[in-house]
């Protein structure tokens, strides 16, 4: 019967036959590792759609800075260079009659056309280097070749570049991407690394568009280069860079040590 009790030899505990097993309790910490790892899971879930918003709302902050810049660079060597280029014109009627006046006059005129030819190659140059017309009109390589000439002119940094003669055109947000990337390396380098020279390559595979680019300079210390490729997007500096690449599908790497860094960047052509 399921209430009989057997008694074992040796005077033992009574023990009931028959009767079902109840279920154990949840032991108190199993509930909390799963309440803890359900909370985890929900924090890592909420973090991934905040990056994922960060990064689309990055996305058209770099679109439209690019189209910004695009803009004023035309609006200030359309709308200032014109005015500028009138007030020159100006002068020079004037300076025709620079006989008529007194020495202190004619100095005073000239240096004032003096002054206005400068600000009209400063204008010029802030407007190229806003958004380069070459950019659009002959494309990638010869705009990359003009901001290396001038940049290495300014910075006296000597920059050896290496560009596929037959390199075509891109789709212009690839160009675009590409050119802004130049620039800022450009920069870091000449503001960071101490390095005298830089070289900039640019080629074509069958697939892939390739950018390299180095210098010889002190390198970046590693805590700051772990920083740099952990540190939330910002749409400027390196992670702007690497957004840019990331957008289009790219590949974007960075290394550095005592001898240099290096910067590689591949884009995929479309088909």
């Amino acid at each position: 019967m399921a209430s009989e009790r057997a008694i074992r030899g040796g005077g033992g505990v009574e023990k009931k036959t028959g009767e079902k097993k109840l279920p154990k309790a949840e032991h108190p910490k199993q509930a909390f590792s799963a309440d803890h790892t359900a909370e985890l899971r929900e924090r890592v879930a909420v973090t991934q759609r905040a990056e994922e918003s960060l990064r689309i709302l990055t996305a058209r902050l770099l679109n439209l800075q690019d189209e910004e810049r695009r803009r004023f660079a035309r609006e200030l060597h359309d709308s200032a260079g014109q005015l500028l280029t009138a007030m020159s014109m100006s002068l020079a009627v004037v300076e025709r009659e620079s006989a008529k006046l007194s020495s202190q006059a004619a100095s005073a005129l000239s240096d004032a056309n003096n002054l206005l030819q400068e600000t009209l190659r400063e204008i010029r140059t802030i407007s190229h280097l806003m958004h380069p017309p070459l950019l659009d009109e002959a494309g990638l390589a010869s705009a990359i070749r003009w901001y290396a000439e001038g940049f290495a002119e300014r910075s006296k940094i000597k920059i050896t570049l290496n560009l596929a003669e037959d390199f075509g055109r891109l789709p212009r947000e690839m160009e675009t991407a590409l050119f802004r990337i130049v620039q800022e390396s450009l920069t870091n380098i000449h503001r960071h690394s101490e390095s005298e020279v830089a070289k900039i390559s640019l080629a074509l595979s069958s697939n892939h568009a390739l950018l390299y680019i180095e210098d010889k300079g002190k390198g970046i210390p590693s805590q700051k280069l772990w920083e740099m490729q952990v540190e939330s997007l910002r749409g400027v500096g390196l992670p702007g860079m690497r957004e840019r690449v990331r957008q289009l599908g790219g590949e974007f790497e960075l290394t550095s040590d005592s001898e240099g860094t290096k910067l590689s960047v591949k884009f995929p052509l479309p088909a």
